[in-house]
């Protein structure tokens, strides 16, 4: 009977590991998709100032893109941070499915996972919100980078 019990603790351990090493695969698609739009973001940045630095560049273009370079700059921080609570929760579920591994030997760290856990799903949550503002950011430049075909609803500049 003694031998059951162990198997099914070993089983329910086991089990209860798989969560947070499913929710690792699932941040990492998430890293992978915000470093996508860091390498995007980052790389209009750099083609945006070539083209601000060319001598024959129009006097207006020169200003649509500074403003736009001020928007870029926020995104790219929002991005970098998004990126970076998405690590951190990575490791959150990792020392969670590791802790939870462990507790075939000290049951003391069971404590522990429950609020790692909470925190890697925080960080995820803090991640997804920093892309949403990102988004947001986002429209701001192709509204600067088309205002001149089409003036904005609201009549704003910069």
């Amino acid at each position: 009977m003694q031998m059951v019990q162990a198997a099914d603790f070993q089983l329910r351990v086991l089990a209860a590991a798989v969560t947070p090493v499913v929710l690792v695969s699932a941040a990492a698609i998430l890293v992978s998709t915000v470093n996508a739009r860091y390498i995007a973001i980052s790389d209009r940045m750099r083609s945006l100032a070539q083209e601000y630095r060319q001598l024959a560049a129009d006097p207006h273009r020169r200003q649509v893109i500074a403003c736009e370079m001020v928007t870029f700059r926020l995104r790219v921080r929002l991005v970098s941070w998004a990126e970076r609570a998405l690590y951190a929760s990575v490791a959150c579920f990792t020392c969670v499915a590791l802790i939870i591994t462990a507790t075939f030997w000290r049951n003391v760290l069971l404590a522990a996972s429950l609020p790692l856990f909470t925190l890697g799903i925080s960080l995820v949550a803090v991640a997804i919100v920093l892309q949403l503002l990102e988004l947001q950011h986002a429209n701001r430049t192709l509204t600067l980078d088309t205002e001149d075909i089409t003036p904005p609803a609201n009549g704003r500049h910069c």
